[in-house]
C-alpha cells in the first residue's frame, strides 16, 4: 500500500529544515569576509581650493578616489625638483599642476609625464585698459603694448607671450609687467601705466566694476582660447614620474579612472550643482559667483592630451627658454590610461 503524499514527502522536508539550521548556525559563527584594503596614497596639489584644481576636490568628495580602492590625502605643494623626486620615488604618487611642468622638468632630465589633462584653457580673460577701447580692436593691436602678467615661468606670462606670437609678433614687440597687489594693477591700468592685464576671477571682475578695464578677449572658454591663441591651451593635468607611472600601471589607472569621472560630472552638472559638492572651496574670494561659472570651462574635455596642442605649447615655450626646444612632445605625456578609462 502507498503511503500518502505528506508522508512520502516527510523526509525530504526534514532533511531541508536541518541543512538549513545548520548553515544558520554557521552563519551565526563565521567572521565576515574582510574588506579589502584602501591603498593610501599622496597627491601633490599646486592648490587645493583653487578653481583650477576642481576635480580633486569633486573626486574626492564624491568618492569617486574610494571607488577605485585608493584612500587619498594631499599636500599643497608648488611643482618643482623637490616634488619631482618624491614622484621619483613613490612618496608621492601624482602631482595636480598645469602641463608645463612636465616640460620643465624633462628639460632638466627629470622623466615626468601628464596621464590625463583635466583642462584645456588657461582660465583667464585678457582685458584692456579703458582709455585705450576703441584704439585696439584686434589682438594685431598687442604690437608695442604693456601687458601685466607675470613671472618668467607663470602661466599668464606663457599667456601673454602665446597672444603675442599668435598675432605674428616676436617677443620682443610687447612688453611684459611683473603683477603686484590688484589695488596698484588697478591704478596702473586708470593712469595709463599699463595698457593690458590677464587675470581671472574674481579679479577679472574687479577691474571692471572699478571702471579702469573691459573684456578684450575670452581665454577662459574652448571657443575663446581657439580664437585668441589659435589652438587649446593644456593647463591643468595629473603627472607622475614616467619609470613609477611604468612600475605602477594599475595605480596610474585608477587614478586616471576617478579623475575622468570627475571630469564627466563637471561637464554633465550645472556650476551651482558643482559648487554645492566642493565648500571647501567657497571660502574667500572663491565665493565670487564668477569663480566657478567661469572656471567650470577650462573642463570642457575628455582628458585626452591633444597633440598638436602640446606641440604648440612647447613651442610658446621654447619661443622665452630655448632650452625646452630640445623636449620631445611625446615624452611629456601618454594617453594610454585615459584612454582605457573612455573604453577607447
Amino acid at each position: 500500500m502507498s503511503l500518502p503524499t505528506a508522508a512520502r514527502s516527510f523526509p525530504i522536508s526534514l532533511a531541508v529544515l536541518v541543512t538549513a539550521l545548520l548553515l544558520v548556525a554557521h552563519g551565526a559563527n563565521a567572521q565576515p569576509a574582510a574588506a579589502p584594503a584602501s591603498v593610501k596614497v599622496v597627491l601633490a596639489v599646486d592648490g587645493l581650493t583653487v578653481v583650477r584644481n576642481l576635480p580633486v576636490l569633486l573626486a574626492q568628495n564624491l568618492g569617486y578616489f574610494k571607488d577605485e580602492g585608493l584612500e587619498v590625502s594631499f599636500m599643497e605643494t608648488s611643482a618643482d625638483a623637490k616634488v619631482d623626486a618624491m614622484l621619483a620615488d613613490g612618496r608621492v604618487a601624482g602631482m595636480v599642476a598645469y602641463y608645463h611642468h612636465t616640460v620643465v622638468a624633462q628639460a632638466e632630465g627629470r622623466a615626468c609625464e601628464a596621464v590625463i589633462t583635466m583642462a584645456v584653457t588657461p582660465g583667464y580673460e585678457l582685458l584692456i585698459a579703458n582709455q585705450l577701447k576703441g584704439s585696439v580692436d584686434s589682438l594685431a593691436g598687442l604690437k608695442g603694448k604693456r601687458i601685466i602678467a607675470g613671472g618668467p615661468h607663470s602661466a599668464k606670462s606663457t599667456v601673454a607671450n602665446w597672444l603675442v606670437l599668435h598675432a605674428g609678433y616676436q617677443l620682443a614687440d610687447y612688453t611684459r609687467l611683473a603683477p603686484t597687489d590688484k589695488v596698484k594693477i588697478a591704478e596702473s591700468l586708470r593712469k595709463g601705466e599699463a595698457d593690458f592685464v590677464i587675470a581671472p576671477e574674481p579679479d577679472a571682475t574687479f577691474y571692471r566694476t572699478q571702471g579702469v578695464a573691459s573684456l578684450f578677449a575670452d581665454i577662459y572658454s574652448v571657443a575663446g582660447t581657439r580664437q585668441s591663441l589659435g589652438s587649446i591651451f593644456p593647463s591643468t593635468v595629473l603627472y607622475l614620474s614616467t619609470p613609477y607611472a611604468q612600475a605602477h600601471p594599475d595605480l596610474a589607472q585608477h587614478l586616471v579612472n576617478a579623475f575622468a569621472r570627475a571630469l564627466k560630472f563637471i561637464n554633465t552638472h550645472t556650476p551651482a550643482e558643482i559648487t554645492a559638492l566642493v565648500p571647501q572651496m567657497m571660502t574667500g574670494e572663491n565665493k565670487e559667483p564668477g569663480v566657478i561659472e567661469q572656471g567650470v570651462k577650462m573642463f570642457a574635455t575628455d582628458g585626452l592630451m591633444p597633440d598638436d596642442a602640446a606641440k604648440m605649447e612647447i613651442s610658446v615655450l621654447s619661443a622665452l627658454f630655448p632650452e625646452y626646444a630640445k623636449v620631445r612632445v611625446a615624452d611629456t605625456y601618454t594617453n594610454e590610461f585615459i584612454s582605457h578609462a573612455l573604453g577607447k
